[in-house]
C-alpha cells in the first residue's frame, strides 16, 4: 500500500510540473519554434527539342511518358542550391518545399543539357512562379541577370520591375528556334543564349529593358549610404574608385523632383598603378529632374570656372528595395570630372 502511495505522490508531482512547465521536448527551452519556411510553387512546361544531345525529344504536347523521362533524370537547384522538389505527372506542377525565406527566388530546373531557369519575388510562405518553369521564364532570368550584372546589382533589388514583353519574347523565340535543330549542342545552345541575351540589351538604358510592375512611388524623403564612385584621368579613363557617405533629399510635386545630393568620401581606392589625381573633397549640390515611368532624371551642371554653366554629369535614379539606386555618367568631355557610378554600388536606403 505504501509503494502504491508513492508512485501515486510521484505521478501526481509529474503532472503538477507538466501543468506549470508545459509540454516540451525534453532538453529544449520549451518555447515552440515558429516555421517560417517558404513553399514554391509554378508549372512546368517542356520546350520542344530535336536534337538528341541536349535532351531526348520531347513535344510541346508533353505526352505522360516524354515528361516521366524528364521527371525521372531532372533536379532542381533553388538560389544556387539543389533541393528536393515534386513534379505532378498530370499537372505538371513543381513544388518545393521547406525552403528558408529569401529576398528573391532564383529557380533552375535541369534535365540532361537543358536548364529551364525562373525568378520569383518573395511574397510571403508560398511564393507563385508567375511564368513556371519555361523557355519564357529562361528567356525572363537570363535578361534579368545580365540586366543586374551590368548594373553590379542584387537579383532581389529589382524584385519590382518585369522585362518588357518585346524583348522577353525575341529571346524566347529566338530559344526555342535553336531547339528545333537537329544538331544542336549543349554548348552551342548555352553559348547562343548568353550572345542573344547581349545583343538584347546592348545599346539600351535600363529603362529600355525593364518597367516597375508594382504601384505608385513617391521620391519624398531623406535617402542616405555607404556609396562608391569612380575618378578619370584627362583621357577619360577609370583610375580610381572613391568611398564615400552620401545623402539625398529629395520632394516630389507630380512628376517633377527637386532636392540636394551631398557626398563625403572616406576612401580612395586606385585602379592602376599611378592614378595621377587629387584625392576629391566633398561634393554637394541642389538638383531639379523629372520623373518618366518612375525614374527619376537630371543633368548636374558646373558652377565655377572654365565649367561654370557647362554639363557635368547625367543622373538616372530607380527606385529599388528600401531606397534608390543611383547611376550617372560623365558628360564633361574636356576634363572628365563628371561623377560615374554603378547603381549596385550607389544604393541610398530610405530614412
Amino acid at each position: 500500500m505504501k509503494k502504491i502511495t508513492i508512485k501515486l505522490f510521484a505521478f501526481i508531482m509529474l503532472f503538477a510540473g507538466l501543468l506549470l512547465t508545459g509540454c516540451s521536448v525534453p532538453g529544449s527551452s520549451g518555447t515552440p519554434v515558429e516555421d517560417d519556411s517558404v513553399t514554391i510553387s509554378g508549372l512546368v512546361s517542356v520546350p520542344q527539342v530535336a536534337a538528341s544531345g541536349i535532351l531526348a525529344a520531347i513535344g510541346e504536347t508533353n505526352s505522360p511518358d516524354a515528361f516521366a523521362r524528364f521527371v525521372a533524370s531532372a533536379a532542381c537547384q533553388v538560389n544556387g542550391r539543389a533541393v528536393t522538389y515534386s513534379l505532378n505527372a498530370d499537372t505538371r506542377l513543381l513544388t518545393v518545399e521547406k525552403l528558408p525565406p529569401a529576398a528573391a527566388y532564383n529557380v533552375e530546373l535541369r534535365c540532361n543539357g537543358l536548364k529551364l531557369r525562373a525568378f520569383a519575388p518573395h511574397t510571403g510562405r508560398k511564393v507563385s512562379l508567375p511564368m513556371g518553369v519555361s523557355l519564357r521564364s529562361s528567356a525572363d532570368w537570363h535578361l534579368r541577370d545580365a540586366l543586374a550584372k551590368d548594373a553590379n546589382i542584387a537579383h532581389d533589388q529589382l524584385n519590382d520591375y518585369q522585362v518588357k514583353t518585346a524583348l522577353l519574347d525575341s529571346l524566347a523565340g529566338s530559344m526555342q528556334a535553336e531547339l528545333k535543330k537537329s544538331t544542336m549542342t549543349t554548348a552551342a545552345f548555352d553559348k547562343h543564349v548568353s550572345d542573344a541575351t547581349t545583343a538584347a540589351i546592348s545599346g539600351k538604358s535600363f529603362a529600355d529593358c525593364m518597367q516597375r510592375s508594382t504601384t505608385a512611388f513617391s521620391y519624398s524623403g531623406e535617402y542616405s549610404g555607404k556609396v562608391f564612385y569612380y575618378l578619370h584621368n584627362a583621357s577619360g579613363k577609370a583610375v580610381a574608385a572613391v568611398q564615400a557617405v552620401a545623402s539625398m533629399t529629395c520632394s516630389q510635386s507630380g512628376n517633377q523632383v527637386s532636392g540636394s545630393v551631398t557626398i563625403s568620401p572616406t576612401g580612395l581606392v586606385p585602379l592602376v598603378e599611378k592614378p595621377g589625381v587629387q584625392e576629391p573633397g566633398k561634393t554637394a549640390f541642389a538638383f531639379s529632374g523629372t520623373v518618366n515611368s518612375y525614374f527619376l532624371t537630371f543633368v548636374r551642371r558646373g558652377t565655377l570656372g572654365p565649367l561654370a554653366g557647362k554639363n557635368l554629369d547625367s543622373w538616372f535614379i530607380m527606385p529599388v528595395r528600401g531606397g534608390l539606386a543611383v547611376k550617372s555618367d560623365n558628360l564633361d568631355t574636356a576634363y572628365y570630372t563628371g561623377l560615374v557610378t554603378r547603381p549596385g554600388e550607389f544604393l541610398l536606403q530610405k530614412k
